[in-house]
């Protein structure tokens, strides 16, 4: 019997060197496997929450120049209630429509400048928006209109529990990046000083929204024994009522919880 020489590839296990063929089979393999996970965490992470830009990561020294997470100059014109804090309820163009209720805030670290005591107004400002969340930075206070607009009445919704953290209303929506959490803390505690709109992101959904807008409970601003609390995780109770397009949460600031 004659030996022949041959090209197949010989494998020998105790050498620790793979064939040619098998190395690269294994090197596709691993290569695909990368680009599949890689195309996963894309997939998923588009499906994430937009946290929007930094409102202030466009100034410039330019007068002109408006901020990158500003949404344009924009006109509304509502109702105007004042607790728990100053909310415009845009009417409708469409009687059978929905109400769209803005969270009202000025510029920098601080609630709304309103004169007088207006109830239909006009008002401008640039427009932030995260989720359902909706905030007019306004130019300037809001004037007043003549001609009527009706102003929605609070509807109950029950007693609730949720879980969540509370923000302040400008910068959650893009005002800063981020606008939440523990690093976003302090800057919070000094727009909830500030009378900026305090807010409850939750957990999970309550009544299909993600977010509450936090009241004491004579249905006030945020009392302020629940500062300390600003951006860490909680548990608050109270009454949930309806107004416009938002819900408000009265809580009891005795029964907040850590978790």
């Amino acid at each position: 019997m004659s030996l022949h020489a041959s090209d197949e590839p010989f494998f020998i296990g105790w050498s620790g060197k793979l064939p040619g063929s098998l190395g690269r089979f294994y090197l596709v393999v691993g290569l695909l496997f990368v680009s599949l996970f890689a195309l996963l965490g894309l997939a998923l992470g588009s499906q994430v929450d937009n946290p929007a830009q930094n409102l202030f990561a466009g100034l410039s020294s330019s007068p002109q120049a408006k901020p990158l997470g500003w949404q344009g100059d924009q006109h509304f014109e509502g109702a105007l209630t004042m607790r728990p804090y100053p909310l415009l309820h845009v009417a409708p163009s469409d009687e059978s429509g929905p109400q769209r209720t803005l969270l009202l805030s000025g510029y920098g670290k601080r609630g709304p400048e309103i004169v007088g005591s207006p109830t239909r107004v006009s008002a401008m400002g640039g427009l932030l928006k995260r989720g359902d969340i909706d905030m007019l930075v306004m130019d300037d206070p809001p004037t007043e209109l003549a001609r009527e607009i009706k102003a929605p009445v609070a509807q109950p919704m029950g007693h609730w529990k949720a879980v969540g953290e509370i923000c302040d209303g400008k910068c959650y929506p893009g005002g800063m990046t981020p606008g939440g959490g523990l690093s976003h803390r302090a800057c919070a505690v000094v727009c909830l000083i500030g009378e900026v709109p305090a807010i409850f992101v939750v957990a999970e959904p309550v009544a299909g929204s993600s977010f509450l807008l936090l009241a004491g409970p004579d249905g006030g601003a945020m009392p302020n024994e629940l500062r300390p609390y600003a951006a860490k995780p909680l548990e608050l109770e109270g009454e949930v009522e309806r107004l416009g397009s938002i819900l408000i949460f009265r809580v009891d600031p005795r029964k907040a919880r850590l978790l």
